[in-house]
């Protein structure tokens, strides 16, 4: 493990390295109240067997400042700009691919990077995120490029309902969200997807979107706001259904074919 600084808006700023193949790089972004190694024990380094570098940045005051007009932490407050330090962070490392994985809040900001950084993310993987309402969304599609989007959202989730509606911890309100479905479907149009496919079993309903920018949402049955990893969680989170993990649906969606 390496940890790296860099000086950005006259704030130190903070990631945490896995090393990997040197030209893919995994960026983990983490939830609302967490930090790169909080994410990494959550995750149970679910995204650390894939092959590529993997990296965990750390948000302001364990926020970052994504696309919510209705999120209201220090991170917005204060103008933070995640999106440069973002950028900043993979042009660090120069690599032919690179993945960006969020959850919750992370993922919400891995959202910002594809409207607000086009180009910079080859795929994105979000958990427990859903694209927020219009009325509830800072950035425009305006410069958005095509780009693979697995979703994986628990349809028990306490925090980003499943089925849209308002999203936050408690009273500490984030602003209207999309369903999943409506969320999946809203990029599968952006991507100029063509096909819908569904597969289901007990545990798992899983939508894919076809084309050249492929779109699949992982409805996770009776799971919560988590990503599903082999080991017991915070049960305020909801169920988790610990297989498949998160890491394994990364590799079916984005690595399926490659060996290592």
């Amino acid at each position: 493990m390496k940890r790296h600084t860099l000086t950005h808006q006259g704030r130190e700023r903070r990631w945490v390295e896995i090393p990997g193949d040197p030209d893919a790089l995994v960026l983990v972004l983490h939830g609302s109240l967490q930090s790169s190694n909080v994410m990494r024990n959550f995750t149970d380094r679910t995204f650390e067997g894939l092959g590529p570098t993997v990296v965990y940045p750390d948000g302001v005051k364990h926020h970052f400042n994504d696309l919510r007009t209705g999120f209201n932490e220090d991170a917005r407050r204060l103008r933070i700009d995640d999106v440069g330090f973002l950028i900043n962070v993979v042009e660090h490392y120069r690599a032919g691919t690179v993945l960006g994985c969020g959850f919750s809040n992370g993922g919400q900001m891995v959202m910002r990077l594809l409207f607000d950084a086009p180009g910079l993310l080859t795929g994105a993987a979000t958990f427990g995120a859903s694209m927020p309402t219009p009325d509830n969304t800072l950035t425009s599609t305006e410069h958005y490029q095509p780009t693979a989007l697995l979703s994986v959202h628990g349809t028990e989730d306490p925090l980003v309902p499943y089925n849209g509606g308002m999203a936050g911890i408690g009273g500490n309100n984030r602003g209207t969200t999309r369903s999943a479905t409506d969320s999946a479907a809203f990029f599968a149009e952006l991507n100029g997807c063509t096909r819908h496919e569904v597969t289901a079993s007990d545990t798992l309903h899983i939508d894919d979107w076809g084309g050249p920018h492929p779109v699949r949402l992982v409805t996770l049955r009776g799971a919560g706001h988590l990503v599903p990893v082999n080991k017991d969680l915070d049960p305020r989170l909801g169920p988790n259904p610990k297989t498949p993990t998160g890491g394994e649906l990364i590799r079916q969606f984005f690595f399926a074919g490659q060996t290592r």
